[in-house]
């Protein structure tokens, strides 16, 4: 969240930017095991703040799940809340799979490996970028290295470390 809204924040005014936030869909929005918590959460207090999370049917603090470790959080920051309920910001998600295979992806063509939590973005450009227009310019925030992800990548594709 923090990373998002430090992108977000310089083009907030400009209405003419399309801001696009991309979740942690876990499993599956289907499921009960993601962290889409402004696709799915709803209005709650969490450590003395009122913004959107995930709970179950008795308002309890609902179990998530992300391949992220940065992503996986029930809640969300007061900001993100406010620019849901403006609808200046479009919430999406992407689910393990599409993050991890974003991850290879932008290894094998970039050179570079991916945090995880920036795989989610990455991992939404193959739904945007069919819709955009060839004059249209996109941005990803890439926060962070993948390096300390290793592990978790290692083991979801299957293999060992060298």
């Amino acid at each position: 969240g923090s990373n998002a809204m430090g992108i977000f924040h310089e083009f907030i005014q400009h209405k003419e930017v399309n801001l696009i936030g991309v979740e942690a869909a876990g499993y599956g929005v289907d499921t009960d095991l993601h962290c889409a918590t402004l696709t799915l959460g709803r209005e709650g207090i969490f450590h003395g703040m009122k913004t959107y999370l995930l709970q179950n049917e008795d308002g309890q603090v609902a179990p998530v799940h992300s391949i992220s470790a940065g992503l996986d959080y029930p809640g969300v920051g007061p900001e993100h809340s406010y620019l849901k309920d403006l609808e200046r910001v479009k919430y999406v998600s992407a689910t393990d799979d599409e993050a991890l295979w974003a991850t290879l992806k932008i290894s094998e063509l970039e050179g570079i490996l991916p945090a995880l939590e920036t795989a989610h973005a990455f991992a939404y450009l193959e739904k945007l970028m069919p819709n955009t227009k060839e004059n249209e310019i996109v941005i990803v925030n890439v926060s962070g290295r993948g390096d300390k992800d290793l592990n978790t990548i290692i083991d979801k594709i299957g293999g060992e470390l060298e």
